[in-house]
C-alpha cells in the first residue's frame, strides 16, 4: 500500500530525487539487485528523515504559528496559511481573506474525554475497538514528545484525525444504544446523536470561510477566532 501511494512519483521523470542514485553516482554495493527507482526512494526517504531530525526551532526567531504537541488534541494553536486584508467583495470596505488550518472544535475539544473513555473501555471492558483507536491515535501523537525542541505545527496532527473521528463514532454508537434496549432508550440516544451531529455540521459551516479563504468582514473574522491562541 505504501509503495502504491508513490505511483505518480515512480511514473514521473522529474519528481524530486526520482533519479537520485543515478545522479549522485551512488555505488549500490549489496543493494545492486534492487531496482534504481526503489533505491532512489530509499535514499530520498533517508534524506527526508535526516532533515526532520535536524529541524529545530531557532531560539530567538520562532515561527509565529508554531505549536507543540500538547496543544494538538484540542487544536489550541491552528496554522494560518494565508491572510490578506483590504477592499473586497464581502459587502464592506474592510474585507479579509484568510486560510487557516483548524479542527472543528465540536469534535477536537472532545479529544481528551474520548481518550479517557476509550482507555476505560479498553482496560476494564476489554473492548478491542477502542484499543485499536487508541493505539492509532497515540502512535501519531506521543512520538512528537521525544524531541520538544523540534519545529512543529498543527498539521502534524493530521494522522490523529481519523482516530479521533473513529473514537467519537464508537462513543456515539454506545449513546445510540441497541434496538434491543427498548424504543424509549433508543429514541433518546438517537436524539442525542442527531443533535451532536447537527452541532458538528453547524460548527464546520461556521468555520468554512476561514477554511476556504472566502472574503469576510473584519467583524466576522474576529468572531471566527474563538480563543486568544487562534490569533
Amino acid at each position: 500500500m505504501y509503495l502504491a501511494s508513490w505511483w505518480a512519483w515512480f511514473a514521473s521523470e522529474s519528481g524530486t530525487d526520482r533519479h537520485y542514485v543515478e545522479m549522485q553516482g551512488i555505488d549500490p554495493g549489496f543493494w545492486s539487485w534492487v531496482p534504481p527507482a526503489l533505491r532512489s526512494l530509499g535514499d530520498y526517504s533517508m534524506n527526508v528523515l535526516h532533515f526532520h531530525e535536524s529541524l529545530v526551532t531557532p531560539k530567538n526567531d520562532p515561527h509565529p504559528w508554531e505549536s507543540k504537541p500538547w496543544t494538538w488534541p484540542m487544536g489550541l494553536r491552528p496554522m494560518l496559511y494565508y491572510y490578506e486584508s483590504g477592499n473586497g467583495t464581502c459587502g464592506g470596505s474592510d474585507c479579509i481573506q484568510a486560510t487557516m488550518l483548524i479542527g472543528t472544535p465540536a469534535m477536537w475539544w472532545l479529544a481528551f474525554p474520548m481518550l479517557a473513555w476509550g482507555l476505560w473501555r479498553w482496560l476494564f471492558r476489554f473492548d478491542w475497538r477502542y484499543a485499536a483507536v487508541l493505539v492509532g491515535y497515540l502512535a501519531g501523537f506521543l512520538p512528537w514528545f521525544t524531541n520538544i525542541d523540534r519545529q512543529m505545527y498543527f498539521f502534524y496532527a493530521t494522522p490523529m484525525a481519523p482516530f479521533l473521528v473513529l473514537g467519537l463514532t464508537l462513543a456515539l454508537g454506545q449513546i445510540l444504544g441497541s434496538a434491543r434496549r427498548g424504543f424509549e432508550r433508543r429514541g433518546t440516544g438517537l436524539l442525542v446523536v442527531a443533535l451532536y451531529a447537527g452541532l458538528v455540521v453547524a460548527n464546520f459551516a461556521w468555520l468554512w470561510p476561514i477554511l476556504n479563504g472566502d472574503p469576510i468582514s473584519n467583524a466576522r473574522w474576529q468572531a471566527e477566532l474563538w480563543l486568544p491562541s487562534w490569533r
